[in-house]
C-alpha cells in the first residue's frame, strides 16, 4: 500500500515527473556509488531512459489521440453547419460570419508555442485536460452572444486557445511512445480527423434541427469535456531513476577522465550489445550542464526537445537512423532537463526556470528565423500562404452553397461527411505512397500535384448538380488529406529532421496568420457578387498556385548553391541534393576551412 501511495504521489508532482519504478539493474553495485564509469557503463545504464516502448500502453495512447482528433477536428471542420444557423440568426454578411471560424483556427495554430512550453513543464496529460475545460467554457458562453463580435471572442479566441492546448499534446505524445512503428501509430491517430468530420457534420445538423444552435453549443461543450477523460489517459512516458548512476558520473567528471582513459587507452566495448545501442558519452552530459548533473534532472521528460517529434513518417526513411541508430538518438533527443535552468547571481548555481522563461525557450525552439535564409524554405512558406488562404473556406461555405443549389440541410451537411471520408482515405494513401521506395524520391511532386488538383477541382466546382457536389467533396477531402499528412515529411526532405521542430513551428505560424483572412475574403466576394462562383474560383486558384510553385523548389535550392553536407543527407535531406561526389568534396572543403580557422586562432 505504501508503494502504491508513493506511485500516486509521483504522478501528482508539479512537473508530473514521468517516473517509473526504479530499475535496480541500472544502478552501480551496492556500496560503490562513486565508482568511475567507462563510456560503455554510461551507455548501458542510460540506454533504457530513452527507449520508446513501441507498443504496450502506447496503443492506449494511439486510441486516445484518435479520440481527441475525432472531437477536435470533427467540431472544427463541421462548423459549416453552424455557419448556416448563425447567418439566419444574426443576419450578418457571409464574410463577417466567416471570421468566427477563421479566428478559431488561427488562434488554435497560434497557441503552439504556449502549448509546447506548458507541455514541457507540466506534461501532455495536464495541458490537455486544462485545454478541454477552456474549450468547453468557450462553447458554453457562446449562446449568450448579443452580437457577432461576442462570438469572435467566446468561440474564436477562448475556444481556439482551449483546442490549441489539447491539439499539440495529442500529436506529440504518439511520437514519444513509438519509434519503429511510428508511421503506423501516427497514421491511425490522425485518421480521427476525417472520421470526426464524418460523424460531427450530420450530428451537428441533427442537433441544430432539433434544438437550435444555442443548445447545440451546450451539447458540443459536453462532448469537448470528454477530452478530459482521454487526456487523463495520456500517461507520461516512464523513465528510469538513475540517481546513483549520475552520482558516479559526477565523480568521474571531478576526476576529469573516464576510467578507461586514466590508463591511456579507450574503454573497450563489451561483447554484449547495449540494450538500445545508445552511444552517449560523458561529454554529451557535461555539455548540457557544466555543473553536477542530478538524478532529478534526468527524471524530467522534455517532449518538444525531441527534434523529430512532429515527424509522422517512418524513421527508416532517415538514413542516419538505419545506418547508426545510436548516433541518431544521441543527436535528436535531449535527456537532461538542464536546458530549462538558469543561474542565480547569488550562488552561481542553476535553478529551475520560470514558466515565462520556458515559454521563451519553447518559442525559440519552434520559431527559428535563421531558416528564412534558405530560399527553398522561403518558397515553401510562400506556398503555404496561398494554400491556407483557401484551405478552410470549403469547410465553411460548402453546406450553404449546397442549400443554395436546392439541397436539403441534412444533405448539404453530409457533403462535409464526404470530405471526412475522402480525407481519411487520402491520408492513408498518400502516407503509403510517400513511403514507397519507388515514389519516395518524387514525393515533393506527389505533394505539389495533390495541391494543384485540389485547387483546380475547387475552382471549377460551381455546378448545381448534387452528384457533382458529392464528387467535388470526395476529391477535395482526398487530396487535401495528402497536404496535411505530407507537410512535415516534405520539410524533412528540404531541411532535415534535425531542423523539423523549428521549421514546422514557422510553418504553423504562417498558416495561423493567413488562415485568418482567407475565408472572410471568400465571404466578402459572395457578399459583393451574390454568388459562390467567384468565391470558390478564388479559393481554388490560390490552392492551385501554391502547388504549382513547388515544382520549382529543387531548382531554387540548387540556384542558391546551399552547402549540403553528408550530415544533411544523413538527416533526410533530399531536395536540392547534388551527386554523392559533390557532397564528399563539400565535406573536405568544410574540414579544410575549419582547420585553417583553427590555425589562424592559434
Amino acid at each position: 500500500m505504501a508503494s502504491r501511495q508513493q506511485d500516486i504521489s509521483d504522478t501528482r508532482a508539479p512537473t508530473e515527473s514521468l517516473l517509473a519504478p526504479v530499475d535496480n539493474s541500472l544502478r552501480p553495485p551496492t556500496g560503490a556509488p562513486n565508482q568511475l564509469l567507462t563510456e560503455q557503463d554510461v551507455e548501458e545504464r542510460l540506454a533504457k531512459t530513452i527507449e520508446p516502448p513501441d507498443g504496450g500502453w502506447g496503443w492506449v495512447i494511439v486510441f486516445c489521440s484518435f479520440g481527441l482528433h475525432v472531437i477536435l477536428d470533427g467540431i472544427t471542420y463541421s462548423f459549416g453547419v453552424i455557419f448556416v444557423a448563425l447567418l439566419e440568426d444574426f443576419q450578418g454578411g457571409k464574410g463577417d460570419t466567416a471570421w468566427i471560424l477563421s479566428i478559431f483556427v488561427g488562434v488554435t495554430l497560434g497557441t503552439g508555442p504556449l502549448s509546447s512550453a506548458l507541455v514541457n513543464r507540466y506534461s501532455c496529460r495536464t495541458v490537455s485536460i486544462v485545454g478541454a475545460v477552456i474549450g468547453a467554457v468557450g462553447f458554453i458562453i457562446s449562446p449568450y452572444a448579443p452580437a457577432m463580435w461576442y462570438l469572435y471572442i467566446s468561440f474564436g479566441v477562448i475556444g481556439g486557445i482551449g483546442f490549441g492546448l489539447v491539439y499539440l499534446p495529442a500529436i506529440v505524445i504518439v511520437s514519444y511512445y513509438f519509434e519503429r512503428r511510428r508511421a503506423l501509430a501516427t497514421g491511425l491517430a490522425c485518421c480521427g480527423s476525417g472520421f470526426g468530420t464524418f460523424i460531427f457534420a450530420p450530428l451537428s445538423a441533427y442537433f441544430i434541427e432539433e434544438f437550435g444552435w444555442k443548445q447545440t453549443c451546450f451539447l458540443l461543450a459536453g462532448i469537448i469535456l470528454q477530452c478530459c477523460v482521454l487526456g487523463a489517459l495520456l500517461r507520461p512516458l516512464p523513465l528510469v531513476d538513475n540517481t546513483e548512476t549520475l552520482e558516479a558520473v559526477n565523480q568521474t567528471q571531478q576526476n576529469g577522465k573516464l576510467s578507461g582513459e586514466t590508463q591511456g587507452d579507450k574503454p573497450k566495448p563489451s561483447g554484449s550489445h547495449v540494450r538500445s545501442k545508445v552511444s552517449l558519452n560523458i561529454a554529451s552530459i557535461s555539455s548540457l550542464n557544466n555543473q553536477h548533473v542530478t538524478g532529478h534532472q534526468l527524471k524530467q521528460h522534455i517532449p518538444l526537445h525531441r527534434k523529430d517529434v512532429f515527424y509522422s513518417g517512418s524513421l527508416h526513411n532517415i538514413p542516419l537512423y538505419t545506418q547508426n541508430k545510436a548516433d541518431y538518438i544521441t543527436s535528436n533527443m535531449s535527456l537532461v532537463h538542464s536546458l530549462h535552468q538558469v543561474k542565480t547571481p547569488q550562488t552561481n548555481t542553476k535553478q529551475p526556470a520560470t514558466c515565462f522563461e520556458q515559454l521563451t525557450d519553447s518559442f525559440k525552439s519552434l520559431i527559428d528565423f535563421s531558416l528564412l535564409a534558405d530560399w527553398g524554405f522561403l518558397l515553401f512558406l510562400l506556398s503555404n500562404i496561398f494554400t491556407n488562404l483557401g484551405f478552410n473556406a470549403p469547410f465553411i461555405f460548402l453546406p450553404d452553397r449546397g442549400i443554395e443549389y436546392g439541397l436539403e440541410p441534412k444533405a448539404a451537411a453530409f457533403l462535409l461527411s464526404i470530405i471526412g471520408i475522402g480525407n481519411t482515405i487520402g491520408r492513408i494513401m498518400f502516407g503509403y505512397l510517400a513511403d514507397n521506395k519507388y515514389i519516395r524520391p518524387y514525393r515533393l511532386y506527389l505533394y505539389s500535384t495533390g495541391l494543384v488538383i485540389t485547387g483546380l477541382c475547387t475552382a471549377f466546382s460551381s455546378f448545381p448538380s448534387h452528384q457533382m457536389q458529392i464528387a467535388y467533396a470526395a476529391l477535395f477531402g482526398f487530396f487535401i488529406g495528402g497536404y496535411v499528412s505530407l507537410t512535415a515529411i516534405i520539410l524533412v526532405d528540404l531541411l532535415g529532421v534535425d531542423k523539423l521542430t523549428s521549421s514546422f513551428g514557422l510553418t504553423l505560424l504562417v498558416q495561423g496568420v493567413f488562415v485568418l483572412i482567407g475565408p472572410p475574403i471568400a465571404g466578402w466576394l459572395y457578399d459583393a457578387t451574390a454568388s459562390y462562383t467567384w468565391s470558390f474560383a478564388s479559393i481554388g486558384g490560390s490552392i492551385a498556385i501554391s502547388g504549382f510553385m513547388l515544382y520549382f523548389l529543387p531548382l531554387l535550392s540548387r540556384l542558391q548553391h546551399k552547402r549540403i553536407t553528408k550530415h544533411d543527407t544523413d538527416m533526410g535531406v533530399r531536395i536540392g541534393v547534388h551527386s554523392k561526389q559533390e557532397i564528399e568534396d563539400e565535406e573536405v572543403n568544410l574540414k579544410d576551412s575549419s582547420a585553417k580557422e583553427s590555425d589562424s586562432k592559434s
